[in-house]
């Protein structure tokens, strides 16, 4: 059940590293993105990712059921119905943005984490480190709310955990098509 987890979170993790890229790039350019624009992206990217994951339950997974294929489904329709819900809130998500972007990026190390374990490749202990930094950043950006800083610096320590996670993303695809090899 681990490798199937790890092969369906491996599988796009190309193209999830490329969005994540282009997103902290574009974090770090232009600090007014995150009230103007983020918002909409990350939703794009959450009902995007959640179709891609849908489509790969209906293609490639025929020929046999496991309980992680449907707990994969469930939470690709997730992934769906929370990117919508933003794109219809998007006021309200932009007044308590810090937040937002904290426990996004927790999320995002809890499953980068489950990941990690799950991996059997040399670079796991790697995994863990990244997943473990980005958790401590997506925290450090859910006290950020408490008056620290301003825009920029939360435009900065965003555009850094999008940065990690883009380099765990790439760790993750490289580790696949060696173990493919």
């Amino acid at each position: 059940m681990n490798l199937i987890y790890c092969e369906n979170v491996s599988k796009y993790a190309i193209f999830r590293a490329a969005i994540l890229c282009i997103m902290s790039i574009a974090t770090f350019i232009f600090p007014d993105f995150l009230l103007n624009g983020m918002v909409y992206v990350i939703a794009g990217y959450m009902v995007l990712n959640g179709a891609l994951c849908i489509a790969d339950c209906f293609t490639h997974n025929k020929e046999a059921k496991t309980p992680i294929n449907y707990v994969s489904f469930v939470l690709a329709c997730l992934l769906i119905v929370l990117g919508i819900f933003f794109i219809a809130y998007y006021r309200y998500i932009v007044s308590i943005l810090p937040v937002f972007l904290g426990a996004l990026m927790i999320a995002e190390s809890i499953v980068c984490f489950v990941t990690a374990l799950c991996t059997k490749a040399v670079i796991r202990p790697l995994l863990i480190v990244l997943a473990v930094i980005i958790f401590i950043g997506g925290a450090a950006s859910v006290i950020y709310t408490f008056g620290f800083g301003g825009l920029p610096t939360l435009s900065q320590i965003f555009g850094v955990l999008l940065l990690l996670s883009c380099i765990y993303e790439l760790a993750v695809y490289l580790s696949r098509r060696k173990a493919a090899q």
